[in-house]
C-alpha cells in the first residue's frame, strides 16, 4: 500500500498505469524464464544417462558406508581383544594409599 502511494506521488497519475503495465510484463517474462529453466533441468535429470549415473552414485555411497561400518566393527573387536589380554581394566594401575611415596622416583628431602 505504501509502495503504491509513493509510486503515485513520484510518477503521477498519468504515468502510473503505464509503469504498472511494464512491471507486470517484466514479472511475467521472469516467470516464463524460470519455468523454462525448471523444465530443462527436470528433463536433464530424467534422461536415462543421468538416471543411470545417479543409480551408480547411490550404489557407491552404500558400498562405502558398508565398508566403513565393517572397518569400524573390525577396529572395535581389536580393542576388545587387547583389553582382554591386559586382564581386568585398571588392575595394573591401582595402588594402595601411602604407596605413592614408594613409587615416586624423586628422593624426598628431609
Amino acid at each position: 500500500m505504501v509502495i503504491l502511494v509513493v509510486a503515485l506521488v513520484v510518477l503521477g497519475p498519468d504515468k502510473l498505469p503505464g509503469a504498472a503495465r511494464q512491471i507486470g510484463n517484466v514479472v511475467r517474462q521472469l516467470r516464463r524464464i524460470s519455468t523454462g529453466f525448471q523444465q530443462e533441468l527436470q528433463n536433464a535429470l530424467d534422461e536415462p544417462v543421468e538416471a543411470e549415473a545417479r543409480k551408480r552414485g547411490q550404489l557407491a555411497v552404500e558400498q562405502s558406508r558398508q565398508e566403513s561400518a565393517q572397518k569400524s566393527e573390525g577396529s572395535n573387536s581389536n580393542v576388545a581383544v587387547s583389553t582382554a589380554d591386559q586382564g581386568e581394566p585398571g588392575s595394573a594401575q591401582k595402588s594402595e594409599p601411602g604407596s605413592e611415596q614408594a613409587s615416586d622416583s624423586t628422593p624426598s628431602s628431609q
